[in-house]
């Protein structure tokens, strides 16, 4: 028995011998690498390390497209070539004869090319700012990309990044839906959320859905030795691309849209216009045009100073989004709110009468009247509205009061955001007493009552807001936020998620009230007295309420007083399910506005339905 245990105890202490054995060969042999690394060959090593020179460059993650809601391109990303200054190998004493290289090579003009340069690489004290490389100039031609990378010596630290740049289909057709990207600024920069170089939206839903289309940027570093050959390259980050969005504009009606506007604008002489067509069941959005519109492409390809000058400084606003940021007086469309409010409140019904005798006095030397003082005789609300009388709507308000009818403006959403996914929205003015007082200092009389009435005095509202209002009127009194997006999808065109329609307000309104104003307004198309009589006879039986705005127009020096175009609506009558609205700025009376929907829904009810 003790033999085993004296055989075991000695199997044991060999095994215990091999490892120190072996242990001490592996520490042997690791401290002859280290006396060779340090002591032999370490002046060598010194050499090599101090000469290798290691950079960090920003791989840019590709930005997320943007779909039509049937799944179509409205912006795509290109392939594109970008000449970048890595400033740790830029010589500064050479910065002025690289940069005179550089715009030999791209033939762009140099004081532009040392003015963009300067401005990336130099802080507000004249010093190099601390980043490793500056995005100097996109999208430069295959040749231009193939001089330069043949050019190491003459252009030290300057090289070629592959990358994309943002093309937007339709050029100006989407322009103010989409808008356009650009390169993040220096202020930009000092938050620490991006990299010089960058890309962000600037407007339109590039610049609203920037953090979902931008995606996440990586890092590659690059290893040079003294001749500035590449040892190595390492990718410890990698690129992640940004979520692609779907959008609800419809590309066929929006393209049509613009056509028709454009032509309305042309014909009536007016500054500009905006068009919208809204579905009542759930705030999307089909068509959101206005004119004048721009370019994107021109603009991310780069305008010189003097050309965007030219651009931002045009008259006629070209970058102004009309839909969503311009307030006007909403002119007699507005009635149409007054006779929501006026019914719910039972201060009319629809056996009221109201003798219209042309003008009315509402206090001494005081008189308020018909367009062109025309008496239009005793009018029920469904007279009133079809022939848009002044007279009715004015006697009504007397009963109603300012105050009563700013609880339902408010329900309407007027001076508010409606929160549209737009940026640049702007909410309007709402006349009331306190406003009034606060911008004029004067108290409220009845006349402001009797002009809030008919969409003058302090009334200001933006077309978004109009076609809300109607809508809400339209689906039985439901205020759906109105949206562009439909789905956030991932790289492969799967949908991430879905947009759920927000019901942002229920209008505290009988539908039979609602009702009479649907049917005040499918008269306004089709009585013989009815202002929308250009929407008249068509399949798809709109109901429709115009307005001319009075405004001044600069005409050679003077202002003369002139009219904005205005009309809202829906179609069809029965069981509605797009809202609309037309403004044509300084296009004249209602009607000019309700012929550019008119041409509008011909092309809708005939060859629309025959290209689905």
């Amino acid at each position: 028995m003790s033999d085993i245990f004296i055989k075991d105890k000695r199997k044991i202490n060999y095994r215990f011998l091999l490892l120190y054995l072996t242990i001490t060969f592996l520490f042997g042999v690791l401290f002859v690498n280290l006396v060779n690394l340090q002591i032999v060959e370490g002046n060598e090593n010194l050499f090599l390390s101090s000469t290798i020179k290691t950079s960090e460059v920003v791989v840019r993650a590709p930005r997320g497209l943007i779909y039509d809601r049937d799944g179509d391109l409205l912006v795509v990303n290109k392939p594109s070539f970008e000449v970048v200054i890595n400033l740790e190998q830029l010589p500064i004493e050479r910065e002025d004869e690289i940069m005179s290289n550089i715009s030999e090579i791209i033939e762009v003009d140099r004081e532009e090319l040392w003015a963009e340069f300067y401005k990336k690489a130099y802080d507000d004290e004249g010093e190099r700012i601390v980043v490793s490389q500056v995005n100097l100039v996109k999208d430069i031609t295959r040749d231009q990309m193939v001089s330069i990378s043949s050019r190491n010596e003459e252009l030290p630290g300057v090289f070629i990044e592959m990358g994309t740049s943002r093309e937007y289909i339709g050029d100006e057709t989407y322009s103010h839906v989409v808008g356009y990207v650009r390169e993040v600024s220096s202020s930009e920069l000092e938050s620490g959320d991006y990299f010089s170089g960058d890309i962000i939206g600037s407007v339109g839903l590039e610049a609203y859905y920037d953090s979902i289309l931008r995606g996440t940027n990586g890092k590659r570093i690059i290893e040079n030795d003294r001749n500035d050959t590449t040892v190595r390259e390492l990718m410890p980050v990698e690129a992640f691309s940004g979520d692609s969005i779907q959008i609800s504009i419809d590309s066929k009606m929006q393209e049509k849209m613009t056509e028709i506007l454009g032509a309305g604008i042309e014909r009536n002489g007016a500054d500009g216009g905006v068009a919208i067509i809204m579905d009542v069941t759930n705030g999307e959005i089909l068509t959101l045009v206005s004119l004048p519109a721009f370019n994107p492409n021109d603009i991310v390809r780069g305008l010189s100073s003097d050309e965007y000058l030219s651009l931002s400084s045009d008259s006629s606003l070209p970058l102004y989004n009309r839909a969503v940021s311009m307030t006007q007086p909403p002119g007699s469309t507005f009635k149409t709110v007054v006779a929501v409010a006026a019914l719910q409140e039972s201060v009319i019904d629809e056996s009221t009468i109201f003798n219209s005798e042309g003008c009315m006095e509402l206090s001494e030397g005081y008189e308020f009247c018909e367009v062109g003082k025309a008496p239009l005789g005793k009018l029920n609300i469904y007279q009133a509205l079809t022939r848009s009388s002044n007279i009715y709507f004015c006697n009504t308000m007397l009963r109603l009061g300012i105050d009563a009818l700013n609880n339902y403006t408010d329900d309407f959403g007027l001076g508010q955001y409606t929160g549209i996914d737009l940026p640049g929205e702007q909410k309007g003015v709402v006349s009331s007493k306190e406003i009034k007082k606060d911008l004029q200092g004067e108290e409220w009389y009845l006349g402001d009552s009797c002009n809030t009435v008919i969409g003058q005095g302090l009334m200001r509202v933006t077309p978004i807001q109009m076609v809300s209002w109607m809508s809400a009127i339209a689906n039985g009194g439901i205020m759906y936020k109105p949206h562009l997006l439909v789905a956030v999808m991932d790289e492969n065109s799967e949908v991430k998620e879905a947009v759920t329609p927000e019901v942002i307000n229920s209008l505290p309104v009988d539908s039979e009230n609602l009702d009479i104003i649907k049917e005040g307004m499918h008269l306004v198309v089709n009585d013989p007295w009815g202002s929308a009589f250009p929407l008249r006879g068509l399949e798809s039986d709109p109901a429709a309420k115009t307005g001319s705005a009075e405004s001044y127009r600069k005409v050679n020096g003077r202002f003369e007083k002139q009219g904005h175009s205005w009309v809202g609506g829906f179609f069809p009558y029965e069981n509605p399910r797009y809202t609309f609205v037309v403004y044509l700025e300084f296009g004249g009376w209602g009607y000019k506005s309700a012929e550019v929907m008119r041409d509008f829904l011909k092309w809708y009810d005939g060859e629309y339905y025959t290209q689905q």
